[in-house]
């Protein structure tokens, strides 16, 4: 999303150059930092923890997702809705962008943030992840305490809308230049060079719970016990089960 064949030098004035490209690299650390953060916990909730692992052995992935949620929060509020004092978010680098663009482009380059404007359902979210930041992550207020005031905790699909506009918001201020948002060997965009399926660490580490577990090995292991336990699993959790196993080359069941 930019102005066909331009680039940064050729909208923004000349002294304003040095400062777009240090706003640029800074707001696209946080923003990889959030979509890193989304994405590994994307793939952990989709792990079948309920299959491959007792309750009382998700502690570490359990205080994992609380901290990449409250870390998103952090990274989000820290982005975008601080509006107070001298504080540096991509809203207020947008406006300050504004201000850089010679004039023969500012209409052009107003109709590129027009698109990638907050619609009320994303500027609604931001209010609730604010509050949700000001009360009980960033501080512990005695108004939540004593349950004055009622926080509503975004999930994690609302978390990764607000990712996707503050990249799109991003991407306008991009020109013609195109930012990865995730390492190389998260991208599903980005082929291995050798040509063949790499895993990424994540997908690593969650690989050997599920090898190890007992119920995938439980056909080979313990055959008598795995027919009365095969009889208890939906389909979907045999559809499951299949995928690991043909995922180490093992027979499905």
């Amino acid at each position: 999303m930019g102005i066909p064949g331009l680039q940064a030098k050729d909208i923004l004035t000349k002294a304003g150059l040095g400062e777009y490209e240090k706003g640029m690299v800074f707001f696209y650390s946080g923003l990889v930092e959030l979509n890193i953060i989304l994405d590994l916990a994307e793939r952990i909730i989709n792990f079948p923890f309920d299959l491959f692992v007792f309750q009382d052995r998700t502690i570490f992935f359990t205080m994992v997702m609380q901290s990449f949620y409250d870390s998103a929060i952090l990274i989000i509020t820290r982005l975008a809705t601080d509006q107070k004092g001298n504080v540096y978010t991509l809203r207020r680098f947008k406006n300050r962008v504004k201000e850089l663009v010679k004039p023969e482009f500012k209409t052009s380059f107003e109709a590129l943030l027009k698109k990638a404007r907050f619609d009320a359902t994303i500027n609604n979210l931001l209010k609730r992840a604010e509050q949700l930041r000001t009360h009980r992550i960033a501080h512990t207020t005695q108004d939540w305490i004593l349950g004055k005031v009622r926080i509503s905790r975004p999930n994690i699909s609302e978390l990764q809308a607000l990712r996707t506009a503050l990249n799109s918001l991003f991407d306008a201020l991009s020109f013609e230049v195109k930012y990865n948002m995730l390492p190389l060997a998260y991208d599903p965009r980005v082929l291995p060079a050798s040509g063949g399926k790499e895993k990424t660490d994540i997908e690593e580490l969650l690989d050997c719970i599920a090898r190890n577990s007992r119920l995938l090995n439980m056909p080979e292991t313990h055959p008598d016990r795995w027919s009365r336990r095969r009889a208890r699993l939906t389909g979907d959790q045999i559809k499951q089960v299949n995928h690991y196993r043909r995922k180490f080359n093992l027979s499905e069941v």
